[in-house]
């Protein structure tokens, strides 16, 4: 098994080796495939942080993610459904949680209104889920809900996932 995650300050401390992949989509692509192809894992897990963005989720818990949505790609012009990559992937099923996740190349920055679209966002998931299945390994995901589109609020919540996602990974 190998753990992923974005940045070292969402796993400071957790007691097994992780691989970080840098932050954003092409990134965790990079990243995914040079470990996939190095260790040849059995089932790669992802943790990190992610934005509240539905009243499904609260700041401060842990979630497992059951489909994950590319929440920039915006095709619908062309005929193909919001988030689908043309010719490619839409959204990918991982569990049967119910929480979506919706991986994009920026930082979500949320207001008052919720998003009925996906629970939480983050910025890597997707990648790395895409790669797994490409390779046919089992992915999970879980995510630590640290902010509401607020970067102040995500500095001062980052590393708290790490405590509570221990428990995950005994």
């Amino acid at each position: 098994m190998i753990i992923v995650a974005a940045l070292q300050q969402e796993v400071e401390g957790l007691p097994r080796p992780i691989q970080l992949t840098g932050v954003g989509k092409i990134n965790a692509t990079r990243v995914m495939v040079e470990s996939i192809m190095k260790y040849k894992p059995n089932q790669v897990v992802n943790f990190g942080t992610a934005a509240k963005c539905s009243r499904n989720v609260e700041v401060g818990k842990i979630y497992e993610v059951g489909t994950i949505v590319q929440r920039d790609m915006d095709a619908t012009a062309l005929g193909f459904d919001q988030f689908q990559t043309p010719f490619g992937q839409g959204s990918i099923e991982i569990s049967k949680t119910g929480i979506v996740c919706g991986t994009g190349d920026n930082f979500w920055e949320g207001d008052s209104q919720f998003t009925a679209e996906y629970d939480v966002a983050d910025m890597e998931a997707y990648a790395l889920a895409v790669v797994c299945k490409s390779f046919d390994v089992p992915f999970l995901c879980f995510k630590y809900i640290s902010d509401e589109g607020n970067a102040d609020q995500w500095e001062e919540n980052c590393k708290k996932g790490v405590e509570l996602f221990k428990e995950y990974v005994k």
